[in-house]
């Protein structure tokens, strides 16, 4: 009963955040006429959260409700385990009634003072996350838990601080909170590692009670990294200055972020640990000396404040102060008490401030301090906020952007210019393409004279070592070819082709009169599959389990069956029907699959097997490594489709297709036991994308980033078939001659050690390209910014095709070299993941800052991947899953970003000036007067 409950307070608010951006997604959520629905989702989903907690109040009071509550299990690692476990002790209680209080009241006066606000809908979803983010925070049982709490809280501070997009200033402020933020983070993230190392859980009653097991040194280190988060999110010095910059948000989120709730999160934490800091008196010491300085500075720096916003905030700092003060010195329990009496207080005094600046029409609410006014340095000091803000800058914000910056600069001289980029649009990797240019003369149409040429399009750049090499390799080939192929046998090959040309156009024109050769075309597709599957009893490998249905049989021709289909249909509506039709059904089937697979179950099922060719047969089979990238696979593509419905109708059949062909590659490589129909899989998926890049990009630049793609794509495929072949002749050198690349029978034929490295380092580069692991990810960023959202999102999934492809095939065939070579490949995940970070953080074209991003977590992924146990393995699975679902709604939200730029009609000609005002000059106080309205009053 209880547990029911305390799992009801956070999931209300997550599941009305994920309503309204779902809503906001598709174009349900947008402008006046639904501010009502999204309000009262907001709403209703605080209300619950409210009732919930006062209900577990009463059965506190009547002695009922047990100080914790166990719901379950959620990660285990090795000796390590954390359960979604929640504190409903006295301290959780107080908090959760104050933040649930506090998030709904205001909440239901942001109606009124947000209606006909551009953003109105955003504003709530980012409130609604941030209310799940507080309660679960505040209600957690162990500093795993508080720490997610922690982050989203964060993330949905910095985002209301950006709120009003069109002000360069909010964006920079919000810039220099989070990553002030994100030192406090660290310090939260090493607390959380030593309490695993050395009291062996996470939990906050392990913490509190394993205290006075540890020795003073070991609790010192411990509480000081907790005390680093609590600084850094109370905003005490020295990392203070972020406060007064984060006022650029609406006010709303200014009473509830930084008046009410989470800018107490830091005194939480330090009442939550009590027992921990007693046991290091010098750090309690330190605790009120940084309490009794940023009182000091609050009190001071207030003073020279003449506008209530600025005056509050810096009163806000120095009560903080005092809370840390209270806790130094052993007053916990006055800590505590000043704390909610605080944040009632300060959250009504930001909720009126709008009303009395309204009543005082511009002038400002007080003259300067006559103490600070006879005090000319002094006052200098208090307006300079002790130049807080400049050390802040120089020694945390300014670094990064360096780094960053180098780092940049690097990639375009050295990553781009190896790569060849950017390329000549017909510069190809085949001696046909190199006869066609010669012949047809694409070198003169493409070099324009200077007046003509798209500034996108650069008449030169130096070509990198792969297109040299790349480049002489095609001349050498065309040579031959020319000769032996297209002088030799040309004459004759154009006269068979024209002669079968007109007998197959003839039946193409015979096809193409009814839908009922589709019909046909399915049953023989479906009449080969029934074949497979008959067949496959004799050819099993042993510890396999087949189907009587041909479920994965199905799921590969189901999008084949559609593509199809969406190439003979020229109505965009008639495409995307079809192409929702085959997603939906593939969804279902690949639920389908899910449903009936036995996790227990030793080897693999659903098992298909033809043998075609004594080297090539068909083999598709599903275990616990890949039976869940099927139905993100097929969910991705139907959200895919839905979205893209309003932006393609253009040739909307081919789009389809090139979709649904996208998913066909996608679910045979994560299907397939055999490394050559994995690679022909692989080629195959090459050609949809590239269609979907050249044709429905959504920039001049699509062109060269398709041309870019396909490079990187194939010199990939050329290492990844070159490894696979030494792989296969390996299995004959044992055999006797019987080439093979089944997984099986590759397994039953070990590479010897001293030949792994080699045939490693092939496969590894390979999959690196498709990975886009850094240096070989320079074609990422390019589709990213200039390629469709389709794509986009299915390369996030087909990334990962780089992990499985590592899990399922180079870890178990080649386990020595893995190991060999696990500590070079564990350094160079590290060197892009931070690469990939500092990268995107100086990004300002959104897809790009994605693109970025997702070559970061492939590093986290590689380096943990190769750490060659069973927890790293796990969880690079896990992690590749989550990056599959939550990169594909980045992408759709950086389309919708870039289709809906910010606007100004419920704006009046006033605020427009007030925020053109706000873009010119940066006050002093971090924020603007300007931006109060009074409630419900959308004209001022």
């Amino acid at each position: 009963m209880f547990e029911l409950i305390v799992g009801l307070i956070p999931a209300s608010p997550l599941i009305a955040a994920l309503w309204i951006g779902i809503a906001i997604l598709f174009g349900a959520a947008s402008g006046e006429t639904h501010e009502r629905r999204t309000r009262r989702i907001a709403l209703t989903a605080g209300a619950i959260s409210l009732i919930a907690v006062l209900t577990l109040v009463i059965a506190r009071l009547t002695g009922a409700l047990p100080d914790q509550l166990l719901l379950g299990g959620w990660l285990s690692s090795g000796d390590y385990r954390v359960n979604l476990n929640f504190t409903t002790d006295n301290l959780s209680l107080t908090l959760l009634v104050l933040a649930s209080a506090a998030c709904l009241f205001i909440t239901r006066f942001s109606v009124n003072y947000m209606h006909r606000e551009a953003g109105f809908h955003r504003f709530f979803l980012i409130l609604s996350l941030f209310t799940f983010a507080m309660l679960l925070l505040v209600m957690s049982g162990n500093a795993v838990l508080t720490f997610v709490g922690w982050e989203i809280a964060g993330l949905c501070s910095y985002l209301l601080i950006a709120f009003f997009q069109d002000r360069p200033v909010a964006a920079e402020n919000a810039t220099r909170a989070f990553v002030t933020n994100r030192i406090g983070d660290a310090g939260f993230l090493l607390g959380i590692a030593l309490s695993f190392h050395w009291l062996g859980s996470a939990d906050w009653l392990t913490v509190t009670t394993g205290a006075a097991s540890l020795s003073p040194v070991q609790a010192g280190m411990l509480a000081s990294c907790f005390l680093l988060a609590a600084i850094a999110k109370s905003a005490q010095i020295p990392l203070a200055a972020w406060l007064a910059r984060a006022m650029e948000g609406p006010t709303p989120s200014s009473a509830l972020f930084y008046g009410a709730v989470m800018v107490h999160a830091g005194v939480y934490l330090l009442l939550r640990l009590q027992p921990l800091f007693e046991q290091s008196p010098m750090l309690m010491a330190v605790m009120a000396v940084i309490g009794l300085a940023t009182a000091g500075y609050g009190f001071l720096a207030g003073l020279a404040q003449t506008d209530i916003k600025s005056a509050l905030i810096f009163s806000t700092s120095g009560q903080l102060g005092l809370m840390f003060l209270a806790c130094g010195l052993g007053f916990w329990q006055l800590a505590l008490i000043h704390l909610c009496a605080h944040a009632i207080f300060r959250g009504y005094q930001f909720l009126s401030a709008p009303a009395i600046l309204h009543q005082l029409q511009g002038q400002r609410a007080r003259p300067v301090s006559a103490v600070l006014a006879r005090q000319p340095r002094l006052y200098t000091a208090a307006l300079r906020r002790f130049w807080l803000d400049d050390l802040g800058y120089w020694a945390i914000v300014d670094p990064v952007h360096r780094l960053a910056g180098y780092l940049n600069t690097f990639d375009n001289a050295v990553v781009d210019r190896a790569t060849g980029l950017p390329a000549p649009a017909v510069n190809a990797l085949s001696s046909l393409a190199q006869w066609e240019e010669h012949h047809l003369g694409a070198g003169k149409f493409m070099d324009l004279p200077g007046a003509a040429r798209h500034p996108a399009y650069p008449a030169q750049s130096d070509p990198g070592i792969l297109e040299r090499v790349t480049a002489a390799a095609a001349t050498l080939f065309h040579r031959v070819e020319e000769q032996l192929v297209f002088k030799a046998l040309g004459q004759g090959m154009v006269t068979v082709s024209h002669r079968m040309g007109h007998s197959l156009s003839r039946v193409e024109r015979w096809l193409g009169r009814s839908w009922a050769w589709i019909a046909v075309m399915a049953a023989i597709l479906a009449g080969l599959a029934g074949i497979g599957e008959m067949m496959q009893g004799s050819g099993a490998a042993a510890g396999t389990e087949s189907s009587d249905f041909p479920l994965l049989s199905l799921l590969l021709l189901v999008p084949i069956i559609g593509l199809i289909a969406a190439l003979r249909t020229h109505q965009a509506r008639t495409a995307f029907a079809l192409g929702l039709t085959v997603a939906v059904a593939e969804l279902i089937l690949a639920g389908w699959v899910l449903i009936q697979f036995q996790p227990h179950a030793p080897g693999m099922q659903f098992v298909v097997q033809l043998p075609a060719l004594p080297w090539l047969g068909v083999h598709f089979g599903v275990d616990g490594l890949n039976v869940l990238f099927l139905p993100l696979t097929a969910l991705l593509t139907l959200l895919i489709i839905l979205y893209a419905q309003p932006y393609h109708q253009q040739r909307a059949g081919v789009f389809i297709a090139s979709v649904l062909g996208l998913e066909a590659a996608l679910i045979g490589m994560f299907t397939a036991l055999n490394l050559l129909q994995f690679w022909l899989f692989a080629l195959i998926e090459v050609i949809p994308a590239t269609v979907l890049i050249a044709c429905y990009g959504t920039s001049a630049g699509r062109i060269r980033a398709a041309g870019q793609f396909v490079r990187s794509m194939l010199g990939g495929l050329a290492l990844l078939l070159a490894g696979i072949l030494l792989l296969g002749g390996n299995h004959a050198a044992a055999t006797g001659g019987v080439w093979s690349f089944d997984l099986p029978a590759l397994l039953e034929t070990p590479v010897p050690e001293r030949r792994q490295s080699l045939i490693f380092i092939l496969l590894f580069a390979g999959l690196s390209v498709r990975l886009a692991l850094f240096p070989l990810h320079s074609w990422l960023p390019m589709v990213a910014k200039h390629g469709t959202v389709a794509v986009g999102v299915v390369f996030l999934v087909g990334v990962k095709v780089g992990i499985y492809a590592l899990l399922r095939f180079v870890l178990p065939l080649l386990p020595a070299a893995a190991q060999q070579w696990a500590g070079a490949v564990m350094a160079l995940g590290l060197i892009g993941m931070v690469y990939g970070a500092l990268l995107a953080f100086i990004r300002t074209d959104l897809r790009r800052l994605l693109a970025f991003a997702v070559i970061s977590h492939t590093g986290a992924l590689i380096a943990g991947l190769f750490a060659l146990n069973a927890s790293g393995l796990r969880g690079g699975l896990l992690l590749s899953l989550n990056l599959g679902l939550g990169g594909g709604g980045d992408c759709f939200i950086a389309r919708r970003v870039a289709l809906s730029p910010p606007r100004y009609d419920s704006i009046s000609p006033a605020g427009r000036a007030v925020r053109r005002r706000a873009v010119d000059r940066t006050d002093l106080s971090g924020g603007d007067a300007g931006q109060y309205r009074y409630a419900g009053h959308s004209r001022f």
